[in-house]
């Protein structure tokens, strides 16, 4: 059984040929995803908790707990969707662990490892409110050069999908702030 966008996601392969991203397009696209889940989610949860004002252990220790659960989630989620896509449009892999299982890794290792670059800050400095505004403006400004950077390689508008890409990791970050702060005047 074959669903009508068969043939849109078989133009989508042609052109991801043609555009030579690094690493191909499944893993480039599963950096990315890291990338941007990473560090937006990783800063989103640092803000959030901040507002509870624990000590640095232990915002350190949930926001570590927070980032493995999310891009472990993130990880799975690439998988089953690539996974389910293709079965739908009757074009399954027969190397799941290339096509499929070796992707989500990429994207949990990309996730993490980018996680963490944005707590750094307070590990670094000791003021927590400077703390946290360094682990968001990171965030802001690494963003946007990931966006810039896919634009670029994808040869579509780098200004455009980093102000994007910054924009979303904002709205994360302003969720993780708003619900810190609805869940601390409880």
């Amino acid at each position: 059984m074959h669903i009508h966008l068969a043939h849109h996601r078989k133009l989508l392969r042609t052109k991801r040929h043609e555009l030579h991203l690094p690493f191909g397009a499944q893993r480039f696209l599963a950096i990315l995803e890291g990338l941007e889940g990473g560090f937006a989610v990783g800063a989103s949860v640092v803000v959030g908790l901040s507002f509870a004002q624990p000590s640095t252990h232990v915002l350190l220790v949930s926001a570590a707990i927070s980032i493995l659960v999310n891009g472990f989630n993130s990880a799975a989620v690439k998988y089953s969707s690539e996974h389910y896509d293709d079965e739908l449009d009757g074009h399954e892999k027969r190397h799941a662990l290339r096509h499929y299982l070796a992707p989500s890794a990429i994207e949990f290792f990309a996730y993490f490892a980018i996680s963490f670059i944005t707590i750094l800050p307070l590990i670094l400095i000791d003021q927590r409110i400077v703390a946290v505004t360094v682990c968001c403006l990171i965030t802001v400004v690494m963003l946007f050069f990931a966006g810039y950077w896919r634009g670029y390689l994808m040869r579509l508008h780098p200004l455009k999908d980093g102000l994007e890409m910054m924009t979303l990791g904002l709205c994360i970050i302003a969720v993780g702030a708003t619900t810190g702060y609805l869940l601390h005047l409880l």
